[in-house]
């Protein structure tokens, strides 16, 4: 048996299949993360396949059977194509590094209204905002990983519980946390973090604007959250997007 749904979706990444169809990948709001087939898609005479593109934000209504890896798409409407992002090549490159993270890193098949939300609410921000796209990353980013449930703290010492330590140099292991100077002794793997990257992830916390420094800021702190989550998850491979397009 299945179910008819209709559903709002992000459109993560498409394949040709056969002569006419496409499969695709999409990040939905009532399913999660989906496979599904367009059947007759590349046809000439129909706009689907220009629909189901990556980034776009479309409305589908699908046949949703339990147990199949790929469900059938029946129509699909867009609601978005964020031109402004496939337009922008920085934004372009940040946008498909978000997509890597939803793709690689979630379950299939299991819904998470949050992430929905939020997968929406950046592209929005990519699409709109001025702000340097690579920060709006790390605020998705920093928000991904605590909906992963690997969030870290940057508040104060984890062995400790030391906090003002504002006019030190911080620490930061991969398996405890955050580390004082007087506790890090205790601890051979580290990594530094300095007042400035400090102060950026006490920005994305606090969802402050950050005005100086921000494209190397952005970098590292990417590099910081990659460097973590590999550690965390061994199937993680880092992201390729940010480093093939520039």
């Amino acid at each position: 048996m299945y179910r008819i749904v209709k559903t709002k979706a992000v459109v993560l990444k498409k394949i040709n299949y056969g002569d006419t169809s496409i499969i695709a990948s999409l990040y939905s709001e009532n399913l999660g993360r989906i496979s599904a087939i367009l059947k007759g898609a590349r046809k000439s005479k129909t706009k689907q396949g220009f629909i189901i593109d990556p980034i776009n934000l479309v409305e589908i209504v699908l046949y949703n059977k339990m147990n199949r890896e790929v469900q059938l798409i029946s129509s699909s409407d867009l609601l978005s194509n964020y031109s402004n992002i496939k337009e922008d090549i920085e934004k372009l490159k940040y946008a498909y590094a978000t997509i890597e993270l939803i793709q690689n890193l979630t379950v299939e098949g299991e819904k998470d209204l949050r992430l929905f939300k939020g997968l929406v609410k950046i592209f929005e921000l990519f699409n709109t905002s001025n702000e340097f796209p690579g920060v709006i990353f790390c605020r998705f980013f920093f928000f991904f990983i605590k909906e992963l449930g690997y969030q870290f703290s940057l508040k104060k010492c984890t062995v400790c519980g030391k906090e003002d330590i504002s006019n030190e140099d911080y620490i930061f292991n991969f398996e405890t946390g955050l580390l004082c100077p007087n506790c890090k002794k205790d601890y051979l793997s580290t990594v530094e973090i300095n007042q400035e990257l400090f102060n950026f992830f006490a920005c994305l916390r606090s969802n402050k604007k950050i005005i100086n420094n921000v494209e190397k800021l952005s970098s590292k702190a990417v590099y910081f959250m990659e460097t973590y989550l590999k550690y965390h998850i061994n199937t993680f491979k880092g992201l390729k997007s940010i480093k093939l397009i520039s």
